[in-house]
């Protein structure tokens, strides 16, 4: 994943919509893990596919989807 995307997905969990701690109880995590997992800085953090859905679901932004279309050369378009 490119370093913009990974960005995006932090700031999204940081300073999103939804709270950190709201965001990481709804996730069935600690706000500790689920900024490790976001963390660009850790080798060793790791963000799962579906982890990625429920932020983008729960906060109601597909900012990090959009970032990844673009990247791929594909407009996101919503229904």
């Amino acid at each position: 994943m490119s370093e913009e995307i990974e960005r995006a997905i932090q700031e999204l969990v940081v300073n999103g919509p939804v709270p950190l701690e709201v965001l990481a109880e709804k996730l069935g995590k600690s706000p500790k893990t689920l900024l490790r997992e976001v963390n660009p800085d850790d080798p060793k953090a790791k963000l799962g596919a579906e982890t990625l859905m429920e932020i983008m679901r729960i906060t109601g932004s597909v900012e990090p989807l959009k970032l990844m279309a673009a990247q791929m050369n594909y407009i996101l378009e919503s229904e």
